[in-house]
Formats: structure tokens, sequence, C-alpha cells
């Protein structure tokens, strides 16, 4: 019983910090940003549901409210503006903010449009910051994976399969440099343009065995449920020569990392190593999020059970697992916002990229094209509602998919 509420708590908390930091860190970015802008910051708002928590410093005010799925900060003139009432109707207000009309001299929609595009686009970019700040952290703590080349594929004739390269090679060092880090193993290939170097290659044979007689050691991987195969290993010397300019040389091969070892990492090369594995996962998510759309792809969307559930596994591995999906998570979540959908940051640019381009229009030829703020609000209103109803067949299917 004890073991099964220390797993509850654990789980729960790990859910609230990784969903209140991602949130958090959004709308710190359009408030640091609103702040500079002159935009008066009615509210700073984490999580949704009436505040359980308030406190008014300065001309904002902030609260904490029971569901942490998310925040918002409220913006003069936004979303707050008075709004049209049928006659002898109050209009709603909240008691504890200030209504501002539109026109004010600190609202957002006076602001000009790059400092609206700005502040929409800040909460996106702090995320990816986010990110790469976890990814930093990461890496000074509890240290990085030591990594050299695997050779994925050697193409027919290019400078590696004309050597002998193949397959399945590691590659561990480059003219006797012991390769930690297979970028550095790269870099150090790409310099060498029109001059040989010499590869030193580990190579796995491996050698099927019978298991008729015995049970199959450790390590050893099984064929079949009468065989199983041992590995042999012999290293090797390649003589190649690069193809191409010092810089931008190449042997011909496709090629992952591979991880070999672990070891704490020095400050400068954490952070090297953390800015690079974070533009690394930025750049693969927006080229996911492309195949996606342009339908080369399955879409595979997350809902709010399989996040938990995934934060869940996560947590039990360990803080710096944990961390790991935070940064995956931020930077999925900060792209996502960037969409040019309604309801969404990158639906607001829009409008006000719509905006920058009816004024231009109107200046050349004397119309007078214009969005109301309602006809803005309505789109964000039925965005608002199909994201709900896709949250909600996407919550479906992750229940259903754990039966």
């Amino acid at each position: 019983m004890l073991a099964f509420l220390f797993v509850a708590i654990k789980t729960i908390l790990s859910i609230c910090f990784v969903l209140v930091s991602i949130a958090l860190v959004h709308e710190l970015g359009h408030y640091i940003t609103a702040k500079l802008c002159g935009i008066w910051v009615l509210e700073f708002a984490i999580g949704f549901g009436n505040r359980l928590f308030k406190k008014q410093w300065g001309e904002t005010l902030y609260s904490f409210r029971p569901f942490p799925l998310g925040g918002f900060v409220r913006l003069a003139g936004m979303d707050n503006a008075e709004e049209d009432t049928p006659e002898g109707e109050k209009p709603e207000v909240d008691e504890d903010l200030p209504v501002v009309p539109p026109d004010h001299p600190r609202s957002y929609l006076t602001r000009p449009a790059w400092a609206r595009i700005i502040v929409l686009s800040a909460g996106s970019i702090m995320n990816l910051l986010w990110a790469i700040f976890l990814f930093i952290a990461i890496y000074t703590i509890s240290g990085g994976p030591l990594t050299n080349i695997q050779v994925i594929e050697a193409a027919q004739g290019k400078p590696a399969y004309e050597a002998g390269i193949k397959a399945g090679d590691i590659i561990t060092a480059v003219d006797g440099v012991k390769i930690n880090d297979w970028s550095d193993g790269v870099g150090l290939i790409g310099q060498a343009g029109g001059k040989e170097i010499t590869l030193s290659v580990l190579r796995n044979h491996p050698i099927r065995k019978s298991a008729a007689g015995g049970g199959i050691m450790q390590d050893d991987v099984a064929t079949t449920d009468l065989s199983y195969e041992i590995h042999d290993q012999e290293t090797l010397a390649f003589k190649v020569v690069p193809e191409g300019p010092p810089g931008a040389a190449r042997i011909g091969i496709s090629l992952a990392p591979n991880n070999f070892d672990f070891q704490i990492l020095p400050f400068s090369k954490a952070v090297s190593k953390g800015i690079n594995d974070g533009l690394n996962v930025i750049a693969q998510t927006v080229g996911g999020l492309f195949k996606m759309f342009t339908r080369q792809t399955q879409a595979d969307v997350a809902g709010p059970v399989k996040i938990m559930k995934m934060i869940k596994d996560q947590s039990s591995k360990g803080i710096f697992d944990l961390l790991y999906l935070t940064a995956i998570l931020s930077v999925n979540i900060g792209l996502i916002n960037l969409l040019p959908l309604p309801v969404l940051d990158g639906g607001r640019i829009v409008f006000v990229l719509l905006e920058l381009i009816f004024w231009v229009i109107n200046s050349l030829t004397g119309l007078k094209l214009a969005i109301t703020s309602k006809v803005e609000e309505t789109v964000h209103f039925a965005g608002m509602i199909a994201l709900l109803s896709l949250l909600v067949f996407v919550t479906y299917k992750d229940i259903a998919s754990f039966f």
C-alpha cells in the first residue's frame, strides 16, 4: 500500500513538474515581451479553473489555478475589452481585473504589428530555449554518452565502399585519433578532403551455434528456438580519401551515433552538446510535422492520457529521463503553437499578417478592408471547438489502446 502511494505521489508530482514548467516558460515568453513592448499585462496565470491563489503585484495579478495543463497571460485589450451587450444587461466582468477599452494607450491592439508578432511568438521561442536549457542541464549534471560512428550504409562507388567498409561497421578512430563524439569524427573526415586518412573500424562477425546442447549465454542473441548467435569482433584499418573540399568532404556513408560509454562532460562540452542536441530535436520535429501535414507519414498524436503515461514511465526510470521527456514535449508544444491554426499563437499571428496585408492594399487602392475583432474571435472560438473535439477523440483512442 505504501509503495503504491509513493508511486502515485511521484507520478502526480512528475506530471505537475512537466506540464507546469512547460506552461510557465511559455507564458513567461509572452509576459516578458509584452512588458518590453509596453503592453499592460493584467494577469499571469498558471493552470485553468477558478483561482486557488492570487497576488496583486504592481499592475499585474498573479494567480495559480487547480488544473496545471497550461496557463495564460491576459493582456489589456486582447480579451478583456468592453464588449457590446444587450440593452439593459451589464457586461460580464472579472471583479479582480480592471476593464480596459481596446483603444487604451497600453492596449495590445494599439501596439504596432511587429510588437504583437513578437509577443505572440515569444511563448513558443521560450519553449524551444527551455528544451535546449534542459539538454545542457542533463549533460552538465549527469554527463553524456560517448559516441563513435556506426555505418548504416556504404554507397557503391564512393570512397568508403571502395575501401571495403560495410554496413554495420563502427568507425572508432580517424588517423589514430579516438572518436568520443561522433560529430567530431564527422568533422575530422570532413576536413580531410583530397587527403588520405586511415579509419579504424570495428566489425562484428555473427556466428550461429546450436542451442540443442544447452542454454544461451549472456549477451548472445537468440535467433530461433534451436540456435543462437555469438559475435566475433575484429579491428580493421581502411585507407580512404574523402571527396570534396576540406570542411565539406564526404566518404559516402549514411551514419548514426553509436553509444559505447558514458562519462561526465566538461561544462563547455555539455553546453555545446546540449545546444547541438536541442537544435537537432527542433529540426527533426519540424521535419516530422512537415511530413505529417504533407501526408508523407501517418499522423501520430498523443493526447493527455498518453502523455501522462509517458511521464509516469520516464519518472520511474529517473530524473534525467524525465527531464529529457520534458525537453521533447516542450519542443513539440512550442512548434505546434506556431502552426497557423485558429486559437493557437500561430493562428493569431496570421490575423496580424492579414491586417498588414489589408493595410498595404488599402493604402494603394483607397479601399477599407478590415477584419473586426468579433470576426477574429469567432474564428478562434471555432478553432477551439475543433481543438477540443480532436482532444476528446485522441483521448478516446489513447484509452482504447490500453485494452
